[in-house]
């Protein structure tokens, strides 16, 4: 017998997702996670990330466009603006 799975729903701006989608892409799936291997406490972790990736993979369209680059330098500079930069330079 199969366990039911115990969904959440959440809302993001559609520039922070395309920055996350972005940063997960780099760090967890073309590079198996090796980028974030210090900041990794449970191996759980790292395909939990790959999960969100995925999600975003099918929400997103941006990452299918020629232009995918300059969507991703614009949604930056959107989220900068709206959020700063916490401190990273």
């Amino acid at each position: 017998m199969t366990q039911a799975i115990d969904t959440v729903t959440l809302t993001l701006d559609r520039a922070v997702a395309l920055v996350l989608f972005d940063f997960l892409a780099r760090t967890t799936d073309e590079m198996d996670g090796e980028p974030l291997g210090a900041a990794l406490e449970d191996p759980a972790e790292l395909p939990a990330l790959w999960s969100l990736l995925s999600e975003l993979e099918e929400t997103l369209t941006e990452p299918f466009a020629d232009d995918y680059g300059q969507r991703v330098a614009a949604a930056r500079r959107a989220v900068r603006a709206r959020y700063g930069t916490a401190g990273v330079p």
